[in-house]
């Protein structure tokens, strides 16, 4: 049987690596961010026994925006005190190091950054474009991707610790995996600054879809009426996955070597990682 792809929502990643790690450095160069990041790999690779990974980058322009001026919009405009204002900035340095030289250095071919997209986008895109015999594993917090699951694609959660499969979400909510984008078309999404219908969140989205709601209801009433109908409208292209003209990945299977493994972690003064090159089955190159 193939590996599965374990497709990385480096976004989510990086930024638990920050906030776990976010004070280490070596020579005055702050690589808290690299490290955990790097060793969280080496944990999944072991964990899934696969040598398949793909990193799914965020964009800094967002396509969203042009539906949706103020998509996301205060987690870019908060008021930052100087030292968050420097941890911040150090924080999209390391992210753009692992991108463009760690990463590649290591020897990881599939590492993805589109104009335009997030990272939820590019690895929808991976699961959507997958055959039904390939396993796919999206390694991300982010419940949007839900829409995403189908009997060959699952999510690992790692703060949860958590597989989650599509007969799990059918279990759960009564609902297919598909309908997940509408729940969250009516309910809104606080994260990522969008709107729903007032007065209606996901568990009360959720039954409307199972037809559970009386039609005599406000909620059925504030989802059926024209302005509910034209703000689910508007919300399916903010929250559906992936974007809209998302280019497609070519996976590619990597080329990591033990020398270049070894020489990013002396450069970044990662003993302790030294000897775990992130492959599942511990190759020597």
């Amino acid at each position: 049987m193939a590996q599965p792809w374990l497709v990385l929502d480096t976004h989510y990643l990086c930024h638990r690596a920050f906030h776990s790690s976010k004070d280490l450095t070596w020579n005055s160069k702050p690589t808290g961010v690299v490290f955990s990041f790097l060793k969280s790999i080496t944990f999944l690779k072991d964990e899934f026994q696969t040598d398949r990974v793909a990193f799914c980058f965020e964009h800094p322009v967002l396509f969203r925006r042009t539906v949706y001026p103020t998509y996301k919009i205060k987690r870019h405009t908060k008021e930052k005190t100087e030292k968050e204002k420097e941890a911040y900035s150090n924080l999209c340095i390391q992210i753009s190091e692992l991108r463009n030289r760690y990463l590649p250095e290591i020897g990881f071919k599939n590492v993805f950054s589109f104009r335009g997209m997030e990272s939820d986008d590019i690895m929808a895109q991976i699961a959507r474009t997958q055959p039904e015999e390939q396993d796919v594993i999206l390694v991300t917090a982010d419940q949007d991707l839900y829409q995403c699951l189908k009997p060959n694609v699952s999510i690992y959660s790692p703060s949860a610790k958590r597989l989650v499969t599509d007969e799990w979400f059918e279990r759960e909510f009564k609902l297919r995996p598909s309908q997940w984008a509408v729940v969250k078309a009516i309910a809104g999404c606080s994260s990522d600054e969008v709107e729903g219908i007032r007065g209606v969140g996901e568990a009360t989205a959720v039954k409307y879809l199972r037809g559970e709601l009386k039609a005599e209801s406000k909620a059925y009433q504030a989802i059926t009426s024209e302005e509910g109908k034209a703000m689910v409208r508007r919300n399916r292209r903010l929250v559906q996955l992936p974007f809209e003209d998302c280019p497609t990945p070519n996976l590619q299977e990597d080329e990591i070597s033990k020398k270049n493994w070894l020489a990013v972690c002396d450069n970044l003064g990662m003993r302790s990682l030294a000897g775990r090159m992130p492959v599942a089955t511990r190759k020597q190159h």
